[in-house]
């Protein structure tokens, strides 16, 4: 008879229940329906030693994907302000802390993705034959993401 390892489902996470919040921001932080790209990259930098046959690699530059968050539009306009600022040229940056939660609320994991700020702002898509909620995305640029 083979081995049968025990899996206890209580273990693992929804990536449902999660929270975010911005910095200087207060009536957008209980709407967010989907957070994507929170990732971090390291380029590799290439390079051989005299008549070294082979190519050696390490790490270099770090960066972080750019961070989308979408929420259910509820008449507060702090994201399309804030991205106004922007063509206005003038540059707030935020940090955006982002929990996991477990079932009865308390945090697993907190991200803070530090230093934001609004690259796009995307206006609800609107469907005269739809019947979902009007979501608008707002997509920010991220310096570097810290585990809190």
């Amino acid at each position: 008879m083979a081995f049968m390892p025990t899996l206890e489902t209580d273990n693992y996470y929804g990536a449902f229940h999660f929270r975010v919040s911005i910095a200087g921001l207060s009536d957008v932080n209980q709407t967010f329906t989907k957070v994507t790209n929170i990732i971090s990259e390291s380029e590799p930098m290439e390079f051989t030693h005299g008549t070294d046959p082979y190519t050696r690699k390490s790490v270099g530059r770090t960066k972080f994907d750019d961070l989308a968050l979408e929420r259910i539009y509820n008449g507060s306009d702090e994201f399309y302000e804030w991205r106004l600022e922007i063509e206005n040229g003038t540059l707030t940056r935020r940090d955006v802390t982002i929990e996991l939660l477990k079932q009865d609320g308390t945090p697993v994991r907190t991200m803070v993705c530090r230093s934001a700020w609004p690259l796009k702002w995307q206006l609800p898509d609107m469907d005269a034959s739809g019947s979902g909620p009007a979501s608008e995305t707002i997509t920010l640029s991220v310096e570097r993401v810290t585990n809190s």
